[in-house]
């Protein structure tokens, strides 16, 4: 994103440790990057704890780009730009709100976009519990108010890291998620609106209960029709192949220590994630 006005894109970054670090594009060709000093509020250097994850958007509709940060704590935090693009100063910080209380997702990830496109930011929030929750706003674009969310996708490991776009370019936002697993998982949303309304997006999705595992474990789906599972080794063996229609028992008892792939497949495509014996 154009963090500071000049018409090249610029990386922010956020760190293990709790800082952001802003990389300053000084020219398009080559590109070239250069250090700038980590973001503070106050005068003094942001620091969120541990994880920070930010993403810049002019939250109240001023004309000046805003910062949150997802932290590990579960909040997010909301920076307000108190100057101009071109030198954005932070002097305090808030959290935001669902009904009145602290929006909170173990190692959160937020993204702002309008995912109902009813012309108003909503909130995506990607959490270490395998889950990509949607906060709609039921305010306005200016003064955006929360009030519940809703689990939309669930990436099946730990650690959900998303970016939203149309993947296929049908007009429709899709989302693209890994995990603690290392995937990158497409899901691509069918319908237009919020589940109600339309709901936000019917997904695919592939998780696994009980993963790791020692003898077993259970796959579940979300989104297919009738296909096939199939376990693979590292080296992508096929070790079994089975029907599958949403829900089935993968005995494992058979299979020594170690990493496995398990893909589902039907008719629309497939979707992978890996199995952990131990």
């Amino acid at each position: 994103m154009d963090y500071d006005d000049d018409g090249m894109l610029d990386i922010i970054v956020g760190d293990r440790n709790g800082f952001m670090h802003f990389y300053r594009r000084t020219s398009e060709a080559p590109i070239t990057l250069t250090k700038e000093a980590d973001i503070v509020c106050g005068g003094v250097t942001i620091d969120v704890g541990y994880n920070a994850a930010p993403v810049c958007v002019d939250w109240d509709e001023d004309g000046e780009r805003d910062l949150l940060v997802g932290t590990q704590g579960g909040e997010v935090r909301l920076y307000h730009n108190d100057t101009i693009d071109t030198d954005p100063v932070y002097n305090t910080y808030t959290f935001l709100e669902s009904s009145g209380t602290s929006i909170n997702h173990y190692r959160n990830c937020p993204q702002v976009l309008d995912m109902n496109q009813d012309g108003k930011k909503d909130l995506l929030c990607g959490a270490n519990d395998y889950r990509i929750y949607y906060y709609e706003n039921t305010g306005t674009n200016a003064e955006p108010v929360f009030s519940g969310s809703e689990s939309i996708i669930n990436t099946g490991s730990s650690g959900a890291r998303f970016w939203v776009d149309d993947w296929n370019e049908d007009g429709l936002f899709d989302v693209l998620a890994s995990n603690y697993n290392g995937f990158v998982q497409v899901y691509i949303q069918q319908n237009t609106g919020v589940a109600g309304e339309g709901a936000a997006a019917v997904t695919r999705s592939l998780s696994a209960d009980g993963n790791p595992f020692y003898t077993s474990v259970t796959i579940e789906s979300q989104g297919f029709g009738q296909g096939t599972l199939t376990v693979y080794d590292m080296s992508g063996r096929v070790l079994s192949e089975e029907p599958f229609s949403g829900s089935l028992l993968v005995n494992g008892s058979n299979l020594a220590r170690g990493c496995y792939i398990v893909e589902v497949r039907d008719a629309e495509g497939a979707t992978a994630l890996k199995l952990m014996k131990l």
